[in-house]
């Protein structure tokens, strides 16, 4: 009972999410700057980013669920009991929208038990109207014009030889600069059908779920834009993992309350062949970055 009442909630969430932001975009509005992100100065707190969490935070009065969700912003944290967990990414997408992109804008919410362990995961492609939803262990896509339902699953591609599609979030030097030293040489020598795609956050795990993304590198991620979405692409068999520099790595787990904290290196991938083909080649470039012998 309880878990019919989470997935019509995060139903909801995302429907109502979504119509909300495209009523105000068209109007111009959730362009107002709140504040800074804690441990981001790339990014910025707007109007747009308070829409999804004033939903939720309704629809949980509404269907009468006590958790508490972690939203970027500490101080917007919801907390209206303690027998869940839930991280929100109220708006992926902030910087473009508020520089006028109508690219790329996501919300992602995922629930957890008091173990920790993932519920239900929901990311909504604003601008295409369509929610990528997990439950339990089935993913699917739900087109929110045609009420359509389809499931989702990961790619096959094993190797970095392959016509992969990579992911990074490249749009700020917070983030570029290391990535282009330690896998600059790998973009360079990608197979010619091979795509780059310079954007990621918390919907990019909606993309490795369905095969849209093979592989996704990350360098100081920061949690909260994993805990929201990651869930998904686990519930898929695709890895995700945090990296130590000497190659040995951890399954990524959510831990409540440290959504402002960073990852040094993430990496998820399609297949458990990627990730140890990706941790191989960080390992040989750290070696030679830092006169170390492999």
């Amino acid at each position: 009972m309880q878990k019919q009442k989470i997935k019509n909630l995060l139903i909801e969430y995302l429907t109502e999410t979504t119509k909300e932001v495209r009523k105000k975009a068209a109007k111009g509005d959730g362009r107002q700057i709140l504040g800074e992100v804690i441990n981001r100065p790339e990014d910025i707190d707007i109007g747009i980013d308070k829409v999804g969490e004033e939903i939720l935070e309704q629809l949980l009065k509404k269907y009468d669920i006590k958790a508490t969700i972690f939203s970027e912003p500490e101080a917007r944290d919801i907390k209206n009991g303690d027998h869940l967990y839930g991280s929100i990414d109220p708006f992926d997408g902030s910087v473009l929208f508020l520089r006028g992109f109508e690219q790329n804008w996501y919300t992602a919410l995922s629930f957890y038990d008091k173990e920790r362990k993932p519920i239900t995961t929901g990311i909504a492609d604003i601008l295409n109207e369509r929610f990528y939803i997990n439950e339990s262990e089935d993913n699917y896509l739900l087109d929110l014009k045609s009420s359509q339902k389809k499931k989702i699953s990961p790619s096959t591609r094993k190797k970095l030889t392959e016509p992969i599609v990579l992911a990074s979030y490249l749009m700020s030097s917070q983030y570029s600069q290391k990535f282009l030293n330690f896998f600059g040489d790998l973009i360079k020598g990608l197979h010619p059908k091979a795509l780059f795609y310079p954007q990621g956050g918390s919907f990019i795990y909606a993309y490795l779920a369905s095969g849209l993304v093979d592989a996704y590198i990350m360098f100081g991620e920061p949690r909260s834009e994993i805990d929201p979405g990651f869930p998904i692409a686990k519930a898929a068999g695709c890895q995700v993992v945090s990296v130590d520099s000497d190659g040995s790595y951890q399954d990524y787990e959510f831990i409540p309350g440290k959504q402002h904290d960073k990852v040094d290196l993430l990496i998820a991938t399609a297949t458990p062949e990627l990730r140890d083909s990706l941790i191989k080649y960080y390992i040989k470039k750290y070696a030679e970055k830092y006169s170390f012998k492999v």
